[in-house]
Formats: C-alpha cells, sequence, structure tokens
C-alpha cells in the first residue's frame, strides 16, 4: 500500500511554528538568565537600617559654666565717731535681715552733743540780744524823728507867743490885750493839738499794752513747754520746744519795747498839757501888763527848754544808727543755723548710733573689717553683706553660640548637688578676648559674658562656687523632627541619606531648632518617610535594602 504524503497545508503550518517556537525558547532563555542575574544583584545588596521621620517637640540647649555670685551686696560704714561696743560675727557666717550686727558705745558723742545745744542756746541768745538791741535803737530813733518834728511845731509856736508878747508890751492896752487874746489862742491851739495826739497815744499804749499781755501769757507757756520737754530728754521735742521759746521770748521783748515807747511819749504829752493849761489859767485885769511880762518871762523859758530838747531829739535821729545792718543779721543768722546744723546732726547720729546696724537682707557676710572694743570713725568701712535671696550664674558664652542667647530665657542651674531654675536677665554688649592654647601654639578665643538669675534660691545657696547652666536657648512644638544621628553636614548644607529605587541616595534639608537627641527639619522631609540612619559602607547609588523595625523589604 502506498504511503500518503503530507499535504501542502501542513507543510505550511509547520513553515510558521518551527520558528515561533525558536522564538519562545530563546525569550525563555533570556528571561531565566536575567533572573539570575537579578536575584544574584539582590544577593549582593547590603540591608541597612531606617527610622520613621516622626513629629515631635525639640528644645536647644547651650551649655556652660560659670560662677554663683550675689545679685545684691552692701558695704556698711561706721555712722558715727564711736567705740564698737558688740560685732559677733565673721566672713562667711549667714544672718538673716534684721540681724542686729553692730552696736557702738556713745558716751563721748553724747558729751559732745551736750556740749552743741550749749553753743546753739548761747548764739541763739546772744543773736536775739543783738537783734532786740538793734530793734530798740530803731525804735528810739523813730521816735526822736517823731518828737523832734512835734517840737519843732511847738518851738515855732512859742516864738510866735514871745513875739507877740513882745508886741504886746511895748504897744497899748488895746494892743497888749490883743497879744494877751492871741497868745492864749495860740496856747489852746497848742493844748487842742497835743489833746489830739494825747488820745491817739492812749489807743496806742492800750493796744501795745495788750499785746504785751499777750506775749507774756505765750512767752510763759513756751517756758513751761520746754522744760517739760528737757525733762523728757527727747531730742526732737527739745529742738522744737526751743525754737518755739525762742520766737515767744521775742516777741515778748518787741511787745514790751513798743509799750514802754508810746507810754513814755503819752506821760510827755499828758506833761506838755497840763504844763500849757497852767500857763493859761492866768485871767486878764487891772495888772494886764504885769501878767504880759509874767507870760513873756515863762514863754521865754519854755521856748528855751523846747529848743533844748529839739536839738537833742535832733542829735538822736541823725546820729549813727546802732542797728544791725541786713548783712550782719544775715551772718549772725547762719552762724546759728550752722551751730544748729551741727547739733541736730550730732543728735541724729546719736540716734543712728544707738541703732546700731542691722542686716538690710539675708545674707551671707563677705568682708569684715569691725572688730569688739576697736574705735571706729564715722564714714570708715565695716563690713560687706552678700545677700542669697537675690543670686545670680555669671556665665562665658564662646562665639559659637552667644548669638543663640537672649535675654528672658529659662535656664537649669546645678551645683553643689542641688539643681534650681534660672533665668536670663542680662548680656553683656562687650566681648572679651583671652589667649587660648599651649605649646607655643597661641590663640584667641571671643567670648560673652551672661548672668542668669536663680529663681529659686534656697539656704543651700553658695557664693562663689562653679555652676553648670543649660540655657534653653530656642524651643519648638509639633514639628518635624529627625534624630540627629541621621542628620550630616556636607559642604553645600545639611543632608540625610534615603532609599529611592533600591539605591542610596542624598536628600538636602534644611534644619531648624537643635538639641543633643534631634533636631527640628524645616524643609526636605515629610511625616512618614523613612530616613536611613547610617549608610554604612554604602556610597551613593549603591543598591540597598532597607529594615524598619526589625522587619527585612526588598526594595521596590
Amino acid at each position: 500500500m502506498k504511503k500518503k504524503g503530507m499535504s501542502k497545508s501542513t507543510k505550511k503550518v509547520l513553515k510558521i511554528v518551527i520558528p515561533i517556537l525558536i522564538v519562545v525558547v530563546v525569550i525563555g532563555a533570556i528571561i531565566t538568565k536575567n533572573a539570575a542575574s537579578a536575584g544574584e544583584a539582590m544577593a549582593q545588596a547590603m540591608a541597612v537600617e531606617t527610622t520613621k521621620v516622626e513629629k515631635g517637640d525639640v528644645t536647644e540647649t547651650v551649655e556652660t559654666s560659670g560662677t554663683v555670685v550675689s545679685g545684691q551686696q552692701k558695704t556698711f560704714f561706721s555712722p558715727v565717731n564711736a567705740t564698737v561696743k558688740t560685732a559677733s560675727f565673721q566672713v562667711g557666717d549667714m544672718v538673716d535681715a534684721g540681724d542686729k550686727l553692730v552696736e557702738f558705745n556713745l558716751d563721748d558723742l553724747e558729751q559732745q552733743n551736750q556740749k552743741a545745744e550749749l553753743t546753739v542756746k548761747a548764739n541763739s541768745l546772744g543773736y536775739q540780744d543783738s537783734v532786740n538791741k538793734s530793734a530798740q535803737a530803731a525804735q528810739t530813733q523813730a521816735d526822736a524823728k517823731s518828737k523832734a518834728a512835734t517840737l519843732q511845731q511847738q518851738v515855732d509856736a512859742k516864738k510866735q507867743e514871745v513875739a507877740n508878747l513882745t508886741a504886746a508890751i511895748a504897744g497899748d492896752a488895746q494892743a497888749q490885750a490883743a497879744a494877751l487874746q492871741q497868745a492864749n489862742d495860740s496856747v489852746n491851739n497848742q493844748i487842742v493839738a497835743l489833746q489830739q495826739q494825747q488820745e491817739d497815744t492812749t489807743a496806742l499804749v492800750a493796744q501795745a499794752q495788750a499785746a504785751y499781755s499777750t506775749a507774756q501769757v505765750a512767752q510763759q507757756n513756751a517756758q513751761v513747754n520746754f522744760d517739760a520737754a528737757t525733762v523728757s530728754g527727747n531730742a526732737a521735742d527739745v529742738a522744737s520746744a526751743s525754737e518755739t521759746l525762742k520766737a515767744a521770748n521775742a516777741a515778748l521783748s518787741t511787745a514790751k519795747n513798743d509799750y514802754d515807747t508810746n507810754k513814755a511819749q503819752l506821760d510827755n504829752i499828758t506833761a506838755q498839757i497840763t504844763a500849757l493849761q497852767s500857763d493859761n489859767s492866768v485871767g486878764t485885769g487891772a495888772n494886764e501888763n504885769t501878767q504880759l511880762q509874767q507870760k513873756l518871762t515863762t514863754a521865754q523859758s519854755e521856748l528855751a527848754d523846747l529848743q533844748s530838747q529839739l536839738e537833742s531829739q535832733k542829735a538822736i535821729a541823725e546820729a549813727d544808727s546802732a542797728t544791725l545792718s541786713k548783712e550782719a543779721k544775715a551772718q549772725m543768722q547762719t552762724n546759728n543755723n550752722l551751730a544748729e546744723l551741727e547739733q541736730k546732726s550730732l543728735a541724729e547720729l546719736i540716734q543712728e548710733g544707738r541703732n546700731g546696724i542691722s542686716a538690710e537682707f539675708n545674707g551671707v557676710i563677705s568682708d569684715n573689717q569691725v572688730v569688739e572694743g576697736a574705735t571706729v570713725s564715722q564714714g570708715m568701712q565695716l563690713f560687706t553683706l552678700q545677700s542669697i535671696d537675690d543670686v545670680n550664674v555669671n556665665v562665658s558664652l564662646s562665639k559659637n553660640v552667644y548669638e543663640k542667647v537672649k535675654e528672658g530665657q529659662k535656664a537649669t542651674i546645678t551645683f553643689a548637688g542641688q539643681t534650681y531654675e534660672g533665668t536670663v536677665t542680662k548680656i553683656s554688649r562687650i566681648a572679651t578676648t583671652g589667649a587660648t592654647g599651649g605649646n607655643n601654639q597661641a590663640a584667641t578665643s571671643t567670648s560673652i559674658t551672661a548672668t542668669v538669675h536663680i529663681d529659686n534660691p534656697d539656704s543651700n545657696i553658695f557664693l562663689g562656687v562653679e555652676a553648670k547652666v543649660s540655657i534653653h536657648a530656642a524651643e519648638a512644638k509639633d514639628v518635624v523632627i529627625l534624630p540627629t544621628e541621621a542628620v550630616n553636614i556636607g559642604k553645600d548644607g545639611s543632608f540625610c541619606w534615603v532609599c529611592e529605587d533600591g539605591v542610596l541616595t542624598k536628600r538636602s534639608i534644611e534644619t531648624g531648632v537643635t538639641s543633643d537627641d534631634c533636631a527640628e527639619i524645616t524643609k526636605g522631609l515629610k511625616e512618614g518617610e523613612e530616613v536611613i540612619t547610617d549608610p554604612g559602607d554604602n556610597e551613593e547609588g549603591d543598591p540597598i535594602t532597607t529594615i524598619t523595625a526589625g522587619t527585612e523589604t526588598e526594595a521596590e
């Protein structure tokens, strides 16, 4: 039987299938080879650990050290020249506010004060006596001028009377009678004028007497008050009562002078009126000419007396005044004021000495130059007290950190096993430069001094010791943060390592507030991303695998 051959259609199919199979086999071989290569590469990639970017709080601190010092100190000086009675303290002693630290023996100072008081009293009395005499002299001169004016009028009138009488005697009887009448009229006019002066002067005498009586009562009361104050021994009361008594004595003296002067003037006027009335009482009659002669004789005698009185009063009025000049009074008053100030100063010093010296605040004695029994002079330095309630730490900030420190920032202070809270209160605006280095490698460093106040001091404070200070320079809350070991610094700035497409890649970042543990990331990362903390020996572009929280995963 003859075998049949393949048909044409079958041959055609075979021609198509065979090349396809060959291609498939080749592709499979290639895939198998690539898979093997990839597996080999994956096996060679190093696993690195990552950390996840989170949000949190970060505080940047500046670490430094300094010396504990008092923020308040006071040096005390002796207020008096005296002997130290007690001074029971030493350098380093702690004292409380109000503690009596120094007492004085004031026997010598009190004797000086008594002498000063007597000097003030003597000066005051001498000044008042001079003022009184000056016032009396001025009043006498004023009275003399007034009396001289009155006497001049009386002399002129008396001259006219003498002239009239002389003419009357030389003329006829009628002329004599007219002259007599005219003389009588002149006398009557004088009497009327004197009576008016008498009335005015009587009123002045009454006023002066009332003022004198009032001044006497006031002086007696002032004397009683002064005696009582002297017995009490209170320096302030004695001084006040003394001033009141001085014023009362002066007022009494002035009132008495006024009364005496006005009374004497009244008596003089009364005597003149009486004399004129006696002269004018002679009547006219047959012996009219004889009467005129008698009147002329009397008038001439009175004229001579009046002229004598006028010259005497003019001499007094025109004499050099015995009154004190304004400059002399001012000088005497100034001397009195100086003496009073000296006495008051002594009294005040004695009071200060009696008070002694007490601590004005809680503190530690840092310097002592006084011992019991020693004699000290006013203004002499005794001791220095430094507060333990107002305490600071003076720190030095290097040029790398001082721009981070600001006034008002908080701080933590540690010394003598104690921890305190503090606040930056002052930053010096003047930098200091010091030498650093050794072994012939001299260098200089610049620093800034700052003051950190201890906000919660206690009895464990020691002054002069070294303290560690941690200043909270900056703070950021709820921000993107990264551990500091994952932050790198290169020539182009800060960066971190990340895994991108299975290879090690640099990522540029910007940092903000940085602490020892972590740093604020202001740009370059987002919350939830993973960052390689340590790339090991890998270099940028190397294939890597990442390990997060203990789980190994292949990088895509």
